[in-house]
């Protein structure tokens, strides 16, 4: 369809009877310095007018500055159909093109966009306890310090503890007479299998900064990064405020929860750190469609119901069925639809594993397939 020919405005690429391939006489500017998109259905010569015209032209005219002698390394597009073109600075183009057709590949392999996603959340993601949501992050004497001070009143009375976790050869009593012979006579609290003694016992303050600091770090390095802050009333010593717990670890102090260190492979499918338990990074899993497997259900068990056990290969699977089937007292001379429901998941579902000498059952063989898929 032809429109009125556009003035140039020295800012535009101006196209004047288009005709290449189905290009109908077509004229129309182009703004430059702005992101154009061009939409439409299939065949209506987007292609053609982006690649065949447009570029074409630019790169045709781009490749004319250059000597006769370098011209010959070059490819040259051919002149597009067209009146005239006007305004079109030197193009590239990006083609579409995927050499390397994996089921693992991706626009975001491909374009090596993946590689900085991954190093992007390993570096600036923040970690959140899944249980209590409490931001996961590796406490130091400093940052303790001031989270106290942001959360407590200034003169506070404070207890820092460090916890201790009573082996499994030791028992309790052992153990708080061991902390005992190091000094260590105050215990705050016994909880489980955990015992927390006292490092110090001071205010809040200015003055006690240099100390709390100190106290915060020999209690992290006898507790195994781990440190207990009690804010006691000001009136009852046995008065005690609910613990702040810390840790110097990648380490939920609450839920007592260890985490690993971010790192790439954490985010990315290719590597068996961060693909998916289930789909292996694939993004897919061999499912089970039991329609298919007993495609014809007027067929007896003898007859050969399930299918997949009718070749050669499988063969074994048919004859392990009969013979549970016939200890189980499940019916073989039956059409598989006039079984009753328990008898019909027994042969689906199975009784147990292989190993143990019990029926394994449909399901069971498809688990055992999904084994011989291809692991990283």
């Amino acid at each position: 369809m032809a429109t009125d020919k556009p003035r140039n405005s020295g800012d535009s690429i101006v196209i004047n009877g288009a005709r290449q391939n189905n290009l109908k006489n077509l004229s129309f500017s182009l703004p430059t310095g702005k992101l154009i998109v061009i939409t439409g259905v299939s065949g209506s010569g987007k292609s053609t007018l982006a690649f065949d015209t447009i570029y074409a032209e630019g790169q045709r005219r781009y490749v004319e500055t250059f000597s006769a002698y370098a011209r010959q390394f070059l490819d040259r597009m051919d002149k597009p159909a067209v009146d005239s073109i006007q305004g079109i600075p030197p193009a590239i183009a990006i083609d579409q093109s995927n050499p390397v057709r994996t089921s693992r590949s991706t626009v975001g392999t491909m374009t090596e966009l993946n590689d900085y996603l991954k190093l992007a959340f390993a570096r600036l993601a923040v970690l959140h306890c899944p249980q209590c949501e409490r931001i996961v992050r590796k406490d130091s004497a400093q940052s303790i310090v001031a989270d106290l001070q942001s959360r407590l009143q200034p003169n506070q009375r404070l207890n820092v503890c460090l916890p201790i976790k009573v082996p499994h050869n030791f028992s309790e009593e052992e153990v708080v007479q061991l902390l005992g012979q190091q000094g260590y006579t105050r215990i705050q609290a016994r909880d489980g299998d955990t015992v927390e003694a006292v490092q110090d016992r001071l205010r809040f303050n200015e003055d006690n900064r240099d100390r709390l600091g100190e106290a915060l770090e020999v209690a992290m390095h006898h507790g195994n990064g781990r440190v207990v802050v009690y804010p006691i009333s000001e009136t009852d010593r046995d008065d005690v405020g609910a613990p702040l717990r810390y840790s110097s670890h990648h380490h939920c102090p609450d839920c007592d929860i260890e985490f690993a260190e971010p790192q790439p492979s954490l985010f990315s499918f290719n590597s068996p750190i961060g693909a998916c338990a289930e789909c292996k990074g694939f993004g897919r899993i061999i499912g089970v469609d039991f329609g298919l497997v007993i495609p014809d259900e007027n067929k007896t068990l003898a007859e050969g119901a399930v299918k997949p056990w009718q070749t050669p290969s499988f063969k074994e699977c048919q004859t392990d069925l009969m013979k549970f089937a016939r200890k189980r007292d499940v019916p073989t001379n039956v059409p598989w639809r006039d079984l009753n429901q328990d008898q019909q998941e027994w042969v689906l579902e199975g009784e147990g594993s292989s190993d143990d000498g019990l029926w394994y059952g449909v399901r069971g063989y498809f688990n055992w397939l999904e084994t011989k898929a291809y692991k990283m």
